[in-house]
């Protein structure tokens, strides 16, 4: 069921739109990944974040490694605080999703930079802001599918 929706998320992340839409599309592997991490972080980690951030890359075009590096990280702070997190309410959850996603593509951008690809600019938090306004039907789907399922 975890492999199973996050190649969910990828498929919508491949999905075409134009490309004037393309800064405004939530970014669906973080925010299914971020979930299965929350509700299940003795079976889903550091490995899976780094495969989802290396195929997140791979589908971006970016430098492979660049989202991986962030989604670990994100990850690593989900695990260390995920008993709090559970206790959030969904505006809150939906914030610290939106700090954590921007916190991923911060790295991103940083590293790009670094590697010589010139970003300028706030433009890398539009995607966080729409993943903060999807987390909370994102966590009641999956949710949903993971208790009709009986994921443990």
């Amino acid at each position: 069921m975890v492999f199973g929706s996050i190649f969910v998320a990828l498929l919508l992340l491949a999905a075409p739109v134009p490309m004037s839409w393309r800064g405004f599309i939530p970014d669906w592997p973080l925010l299914f990944l971020f979930y299965w991490v929350l509700a299940l972080p003795n079976r889903v980690g550091v490995l899976l974040a780094c495969m989802v951030g290396v195929l997140t890359d791979l589908l971006d075009g970016s430098p492979i490694g660049a989202t991986a590096i962030g989604s670990v990280l994100a990850v690593l702070i989900i695990l260390v605080s995920y008993q709090r997190i559970r206790q959030f309410d969904g505006l809150k959850q939906s914030l610290v999703m939106g700090l954590l996603v921007s916190l991923v593509h911060l790295v991103e951008q940083r590293l790009e930079a670094f590697l010589g690809w010139q970003h300028v600019g706030t433009d890398f938090l539009i995607p966080a802001t729409v993943s903060l306004l999807f987390w909370v039907p994102v966590r009641n789907g999956l949710r949903f599918l993971r208790r009709y399922y009986e994921v443990q």
